[in-house]
């Protein structure tokens, strides 16, 4: 009777796009992709599996044909235009939706936070929607709107993540009993951040992952942020509200000075590093500089923050809003500098939060 009631089970049909150019570096050949598609018949059946580049350019075209092999389409898309692959992309999934009523999960195998639309308009179709995306590369946005996040290095070929002293586990290990112990994997989970705040919501979505099930209740706390407040308080990290959401950055490193917060506003950033431009010999600095500064000072930090998918269009926005100067040295790299002020010159704009979209 039971394995009858299994094979009743309805196999749900599964679709799957990969933005090749944006995954491209860690994703390549055929056993990585074949790992992608393990996970995506771990969902059901595979039936729709496309992958969207330039397949002119150098760089992929053998990667084309190995596609082909596996079972995934290669989609060409000319370069050359901004967003070309996010547009054909996004436009194959709603036609997709639509026309093929039987597919019920789409998986987005990008970072791209240019996908946010894409995701809002599957899900009240009643499609579950499934993002795979490097951990230097994923936007924390992206995470926030659709059901589940996987990491590429971590959850689809572990192979490809950094040498570590412990031993690989073969299933989810029990979730500890003490909250203390909770707190400490917590932190461990920042640190792999690289210098990035950690978004609250994943970082729970990271224990489910880890334990195979996680509850705050367990612990005695009704919230999960109200269990994340006692371990600031004992030390373990620091709560930032910015953007709107909750993130969690390693304590400060240096304990002698005041508790500083992540900014919620953006033009408070920029202020921040107009001062740390100003400390800077003879008022420049390079970008990987002013970021790593900010990391030291917040704890941790990251442009998606506020909204933008690469430090340099951060940096774009306090160009044009008047706070500094971008510019490229003799070694071609970005560098930062505070431009003589003119009689006459007006300050920066303010409320910068309402004049942008650089999320693009």
């Amino acid at each position: 009777m039971e394995k009858a009631t299994i094979e009743n089970q309805p196999i749900l049909d599964v679709a799957m796009f990969v933005d090749w150019e944006n995954m491209h570096g860690v994703i390549r050949g055929k056993a990585n992709v074949s790992a992608l598609r393990e996970v995506a018949e771990g969902y059901g059946r595979l039936v729709v599996a496309k992958a969207y580049s330039d397949w002119r350019e150098p760089r992929f075209q053998q990667d084309s044909f190995i596609l082909y092999q596996i079972g995934f389409e290669p989609i060409y898309v000319p370069s050359g235009f901004k967003n070309n692959v996010d547009v054909k992309l996004a436009s194959d999934c709603i036609d997709l939706a639509h026309r093929y009523p039987n597919i019920g999960i789409f998986i987005l195998v990008t970072g791209d936070g240019d996908f946010i639309h894409v995701a809002t308009a599957l899900r009240p179709l009643g499609k579950k929607v499934i993002v795979i995306a490097q951990s230097n590369n994923a936007s924390s946005r992206l995470g926030d709107l659709v059901d589940t996040l996987l990491i590429y290095e971590q959850d689809v070929d572990p192979r490809v993540v950094k040498p570590s002293t412990e031993l690989p586990k073969s299933k989810p290990s029990e979730a500890p009993k003490k909250p203390e112990n909770v707190y400490k994997n917590i932190v461990e989970i920042i640190k792999n951040t690289d210098g990035a705040p950690a978004l609250l919501t994943n970082v729970k979505d990271r224990l489910i992952r880890d334990y195979g099930g996680f509850d705050q209740k367990d612990y005695g706390f009704s919230k999960f942020k109200a269990m994340i407040k006692q371990g600031e308080e004992q030390g373990y990290f620091a709560i930032n509200t910015a953007g709107l959401r909750d993130w969690l950055t390693l304590p400060q490193e240096d304990t002698k000075t005041p508790k500083v917060e992540l900014p919620n506003e953006i033009d408070k950033v920029f202020t921040v590093m107009v001062d740390l431009i100003k400390s800077s010999p003879d008022n420049r600095s390079l970008l990987s500089n002013i970021k790593h500064s900010l990391i030291k000072r917040y704890g941790g930090f990251d442009e998606t923050v506020y909204g933008f998918n690469q430090f340099k269009q951060m940096m774009e926005e306090g160009e044009r809003l008047g706070y500094f100067k971008l510019d490229i040295d003799k070694n071609k790299a970005d560098f930062v500098s505070i431009p003589k002020k003119k009689s006459g010159d007006l300050p920066p704009e303010t409320n910068s939060g309402n004049k942008r979209d650089k999320a693009g």
